[in-house]
């Protein structure tokens, strides 16, 4: 008979209860003598006092754009802000405020602060007016009112920054986590996340490798029951949401999220257990909105659950009992609370006074409070001005050569990263592995600095996210996406997050990275593992393009790209892996410019724009088209996103033939031709004698079979053809 054997748990979970007693631990412990359960208070009155306040002007339409209030959920963030160390960090979500304002506050104040004593000083006092500012859009926010409500951000007081995206800050806050744990701080971050996002992807993604790399996070899920009207019930089969960490291999906690010494309880065992062995935890903080998703309406108006349910959470509300319980065990009177609950409103009360202005018996915002218009281009990237002491070189600037293929370019140049800058770490899958990952670009690497060379699992929206954490505090990331269709995975970390956050967050962070990733056309992939990347990410203005087609240029390139704070992309070709060429003899360390494209083959007939392989083929083309009379200008793009593009160099080719044709591999509805022509169009129409032309594949995902992958792709031949109606402007 077939036998069934139980496994034990890798980890367990638990529900936390605390009494009167272990409140009054806290009020006698020694470090503290009771201050935290004070500050846990004057937290708890000020982010109701600023939420009603938020939700006031919201409705007097001061506010543009969604307000998440967190009423009735401000013990979780109270007890976290008190527990913290100045220097730790938490990364929220669009129901934000209350964890911004109270780390803020608790980062602000100055040591020694005490409310009942101090009341609210002029630090404390302008974060909190420009949290109000951020929320409303105005020039004095955190972010120059590009965030608002969903987006707060302030490096300073550990906020990482809160994210719209459900789940899709959990990534970020690990990566920022592990750096912590790589760079040895004992700093600690907090993923603070709701229950709809415990069922997102990257959630799941991302506490395995914070468990594999040991990642001193704290996953803290605050469970009011519902994603907008969806109750979890109807949406996780698990109700108790902590025990989803079992299955990745850490320990977790449940709390009534209600009660401020609960959570204060909850967090400071499992931040102090991570200090002394960093691990990943997790904490279910079971909790109430008492409003709508949005806005001040109750839940039940729209019926997704009872008056008799919202009437029962609030006879828990913490800013009722919790207060009360403090005077009924001697730790403050009813004149203190009482103080406590002004200091809050009056400090919330300044804050409206900054932004807004009373006119009559109407509020309304002064026009100098606004940001300029002007600044709404700026911050998408960083500075360029990152060049200083950096050596460009082209092939015509160097005495004498090594033979390198493009494959040991990549490998060598990417050591030579990490020897010259400790912060750069390597990741992507395999990339330990198989002397040097699938395709030997990593080759070297793990004989000299294993410890910052790391094989992650098949999770891209996982190690893309982490990546991005990474780069956020500081380090510099390497990613391999080993496919670029595996780019898609990944689509939220690497666009909405990783490419807008800085200019989202008002130009306060960077990100660092570069991702590698290698074009699989030509090898009998199929559709799935053929894409070219550089059209779909050349979409998203945050990231910088960049697309060697040899040896030198990649070497070049690379240094370039690690050199700038922004994310960039390097897209490879698995064909041009093997091809030999020439690096310098005596340095790794030159540049090639960044936005400068490269005359390969001059010509006066029609100019020729490509990359990657289209080098080799429109060069090929050219020279047997030169046998015809017909000189074409070759033109190898190297940098394709549209900041990046050189449009003087286009443009003084185009002044010398007034024909272009743009050549490129990929399938036409994914590639890059149409919007470069448009550019062309625009900038240099006076000077053009026939539209622009375009060759392209056939507009199919490239097909495994040999001769039907060959037919899907442009071959020699159509690139010629293309080149002679150029040259006769016949396009």
């Amino acid at each position: 008979m077939p036998k069934l054997i139980a496994q034990p748990a890798p980890a367990t979970c638990h529900r936390l209860e605390v009494s009167d007693d272990d409140l009054l631990a806290i009020e006698h412990a020694p470090s503290r003598l009771g201050h935290d359960l004070i500050d846990m208070l004057f937290y708890l009155y000020t982010i109701r006092a600023f939420e009603i306040e938020l939700l006031k002007l919201k409705d007097e339409k001061l506010i543009h754009g969604p307000v998440h209030a967190s009423i009735g959920q401000e013990a979780v963030a109270a007890a976290v802000a008190v527990v913290l160390d100045r220097p730790d960090m938490i990364a929220s979500t669009h129901r934000a405020h209350g964890h911004f304002l109270s780390k803020a506050l608790a980062y602000y104040a100055p040591q020694g602060h005490r409310p009942l004593r101090d009341g609210v000083t002029h630090d404390m006092q302008r974060a909190i007016d420009r949290t109000l500012a951020e929320i409303m859009g105005l020039a004095q926010g955190w972010c120059g009112g590009r965030g608002g409500s969903m987006h707060l951000y302030d490096a300073a007081s550990g906020n990482l920054g809160s994210n719209a995206i459900v789940g899709g800050g959990i990534p970020i806050a690990t990566g920022a986590a592990w750096a912590q744990r790589i760079q040895g701080t004992g700093q600690v971050i907090v993923s603070f996340f709701g229950d709809g996002a415990i069922n997102q992807g990257c959630f799941h993604e991302v506490p395995n490798m914070a468990a594999l790399w040991r990642v001193p996070v704290l996953y803290l899920v605050e469970n009011n029951l519902y994603a907008v009207g969806t109750c979890t019930g109807e949406s996780s089969n698990v109700q108790d949401l902590a025990q989803r960490s079992i299955g990745y291999g850490f320990d977790s906690l449940i709390v009534d999220g209600m009660d401020p010494v609960g959570v204060y309880v909850a967090v400071r065992d499992a931040v102090d257990r991570m200090r002394q062995e960093p691990f990943p935890y997790l904490i279910e903080a079971k909790t109430y909105r008492y409003y709508h998703h949005g806005g001040g309406v109750p839940g039940s108006a729209f019926g997704y659950r009872t008056k008799a349910e919202e009437k029962a959470w609030q006879e828990q509300d913490p800013i009722s009992a919790y207060p009360k319980k403090l005077v009924r065990l001697g730790v403050i009177t009813e004149e203190d609370d009482a103080r406590l609950r002004r200091v809050a409103q009056e400090a919330v009360d300044r804050a409206v006074q900054h932004c807004t202005v009373q006119t009559g018996d109407k509020r309304t915002i002064p026009v100098e409070k606004w940001p300029s218009v002007r600044s709404v281009a700026e911050d998408l990237r960083c500075p360029d001005d990152v060049f200083e002491g950096a050596q460009f070189l082209e092939p015509q600037d160097v005495a004498s050569f090594s033979d390198m293929t493009y494959v040991q370019a990549i490998a060598a140049v990417t050591l030579r990263s990490m020897e010259r800058d400790a912060r750069v770490v390597v990741l992507g899958e395999e990339v330990a592995n198989l002397n040097g990952g699938a395709y030997a670009a990593t080759r070297g690497i793990k004989e000299v600095y294993p410890e910052r060379l790391f094989n992650t699992p098949i999770s891209e929206t996982g190690f893309v996210g982490m990546a991005g954490g990474l780069a956020a505090v500081g380090l510099r990331p390497v990613v391999e996406i080993m496919f670029p269709d595996f780019a898609l995975m990944a689509s939220d970390q690497l666009f909405n997050q990783i490419g807008k956050l800085r200019h989202m967050y008002g130009g306060q962070v960077c990100f660092p990275i570069v991702v590698r990733t290698r074009v699989a056309m030509g090898f009998g992939y199929g559709g799935q593992h053929s894409m070219d990347p550089s059209a779909f990410f050349a979409l998203f203005g945050g990231w910088r393009i960049v697309a060697p087609s040899n040896a030198f240029d990649y070497v070049g390139l690379f240094n370039t790209a690690m050199r700038f704070s922004d994310p960039v992309l390097i897209v490879e070709h698995g064909m041009l892996y093997a091809e030999k060429g020439q690096v310098p003899a005596d340095t790794l360390d030159y540049c090639c410019p960044y936005g400068k494209a490269k005359v390969v083959r001059p010509g006066t007939d029609v100019t020729v724009l490509t990359y990657l392989t289209g080098v080799g083929q429109c060069l090929q083309a050219a020279e047997a088209l030169a046998q015809e009379g017909i000189e074409a200008e070759v033109i190898d793009l190297r940098t394709l996103d549209y900041t990046g593009m050189d449009w003087q160099t286009i443009g003084d080719s185009v002044r010398r033939t007034g024909s272009v044709l743009v050549a490129e591999q990929g399938p036409r509805s994914l590639t890059l031709g149409g919007r470069i022509a448009d550019e062309i169009q625009m900038r240099f129409f006076d000077y053009l004698d026939c539209p622009v032309g375009h060759v392209t594949g056939v507009d199919v995902p490239p097909p495994v079979s040999k001769i039907l992958e060959e037919a899907a792709l442009p071959s020699l031949e159509q690139v010629k053809e293309h080149i002679r109606r150029g040259a006769a402007h016949a396009f």
